[in-house]
């Protein structure tokens, strides 16, 4: 790996943990203090609305983003094509939900949606002036200043949020945090970063790009279709208040989660792009990564599975602890999340991107099944319980074809995880022993029996740690 590589990784990497530390800080500051302001049925109505958005946004995207990242040679005129094809589809979808917007409200009987959605749209619009910049940041392996952008946008957003709550906007004191945010990074990327340069649209970079970008758009799109229709499932035949209580623990499971897959997606995701040509130094960086990831998302869903009801009672107020066991269930569901995530990583590098969504299809067809039978029976826990089978098979059949098209995954990587789910049923056992201590006892019984038991059962090799970090530039 050369020299400038393991900097520009190293760098990322700390840039990236760093900018994403406060990013998630202050959503979660935000969202307390909103939380304790607002009720579960507003928190409901912005699920509601964004989950229409972020449809929306997958498909202006279309995957281009991905594609500018791992083309090594991309040109102003790649750039440019793709933001013009980009601002004219978020102009047209800006549009459709305009259109739409009274009939969702009437769906969901609930008129108070249509104006919430015809403001909300604009966010497509303001969006599509910030992803060249953001592609081209990522791509740059320029971490730093796309944390920083990231960082004061969410830093201000979330204090007009706040001031509109408490000065009784209920509602919209969430839109306008929404809308501020996109406004504001797409603000500081143009002043820092200039302009998009000479506009220009060429029709055979558009092909090229796409090529690989529409599998990516279509997965992306039925991923984003399901990491958020249990909001409007929820909303449709259960409550608003159920729905806002579910937003809730998907708020909170996203800091930590958010935070590990913010550096798959784009640290590691372009630091392996640039060594796919070099197979061994691919397999080892591949190995390495994988096994840190594992036993840090292992972690973090286990401390969130013992401890959700305390984690929603001190951060969101006894209100919210209905909330309990959806954050309970995410947990598991986002440990299995990561590890897909991460090894569908491979089928984009190597431009297999068809697996991704052959794979995503045969995921969803799983877990329409299981949300048909939830409702079929109304019951809110075989619905979570169905969500959680999911992620499972969805991983193990993920993990079977990565393994049948590349070399270099094999038991491994399953072993891996095998014994991080080991550790976490055994320790959870456990716990039970030690329910009755105070919370800070609890806390630290979790933290030293876990890391005995990586030690123990060789999960964690200081030797090969450090030859690791090695590599990365540390000295």
């Amino acid at each position: 790996m050369s020299s400038n590589l393991n900097k520009s990784l190293l760098s990322g990497t700390l840039w990236t943990l760093l900018g994403q530390f406060g990013y998630l800080g202050v959503t979660l500051i935000a969202n307390i203090i909103l939380a304790r302001i607002l009720s579960p049925e507003e928190f409901g109505q912005l699920g509601v609305v964004l989950f229409f958005i972020v449809i929306a946004r997958v498909l202006t995207e279309s995957g281009l983003g991905a594609a500018l990242v791992r083309n090594n040679n991309a040109t102003n005129t790649d750039y440019s094509t793709i933001f013009i094809f980009n601002l004219i589809i978020s102009v047209v979808f800006c549009i459709l939900l305009i259109a739409t917007s009274g009939a969702i409200s009437d769906f969901y009987d609930d008129q108070a949606l249509q104006r919430l959605l015809i403001v909300s749209s604009f966010i497509l619009i303001i969006n599509a002036f910030q992803i060249i910049h953001g592609t081209r940041l990522v791509s740059n392996m320029r971490f730093k200043q796309k944390s920083k952008y990231e960082f004061f946008s969410i830093l201000i957003s979330s204090a007009i949020g706040i001031i509109l709550a408490f000065n009784e906007f209920g509602i919209w004191s969430l839109v306008f945090m929404h809308l501020s945010n996109a406004l504001i990074a797409t603000l500081l990327m143009w002043l820092f970063e200039g302009g998009i340069g000479t506009l220009a649209f060429n029709i055979d970079s558009f092909k090229y790009h796409y090529k690989f970008g529409v599998n990516i758009s279509l997965a992306s799109l039925v991923i984003a279709v399901f990491d958020n229709i249990y909001q409007i499932v929820l909303a449709k035949y259960f409550s608003i208040s159920q729905t806002g209580l579910y937003y809730q623990a998907k708020k909170l499971q996203n800091v930590p989660i958010g935070l590990q897959n913010k550096v798959t997606q784009t640290v590691f995701y372009s630091a392996l792009s640039k060594l796919q040509e070099d197979k061994n130094k691919f397999k080892y960086m591949y190995h390495n990564m994988i096994k840190i990831i594992s036993i840090g998302s292992g972690l973090i869903a286990l401390i969130i599975l013992l401890f959700a009801y305390d984690i929603i009672l001190i951060v969101l107020g006894e209100k919210w602890v209905s909330a309990t066991f959806f954050l309970q269930i995410l947990s598991i569901v986002g440990f299995f999340q990561i590890q897909e995530n991460f090894n569908r990583m491979l089928f984009k590098i190597f431009n297999d991107t068809k697996f991704v969504l052959y794979l995503e299809l045969i995921k969803k067809i799983i877990q329409t099944i299981t949300i048909v039978v939830g409702l079929l029976n109304h019951n809110l826990n075989i619905l979570m319980y169905g969500f959680l089978i999911t992620s499972i098979l969805s991983y193990s059949i993920n993990y079977y074809v990565a393994s049948k098209n590349y070399s270099f995954i094999g038991k491994r990587e399953l072993l891996i995880n095998l014994k991080v789910f080991l550790i976490s049923l055994l320790i959870s056992i456990a716990y039970f022993l030690f329910s009755d201590f105070i919370l800070l006892y609890r806390i630290i019984f979790v933290l030293l029996l876990y890391t005995v038991s990586i030690v123990l059962f060789r999960l964690l090799v200081f030797e090969d740690l450090i030859k690791f970090f090695r590599l990365l530039g540390w000295k």
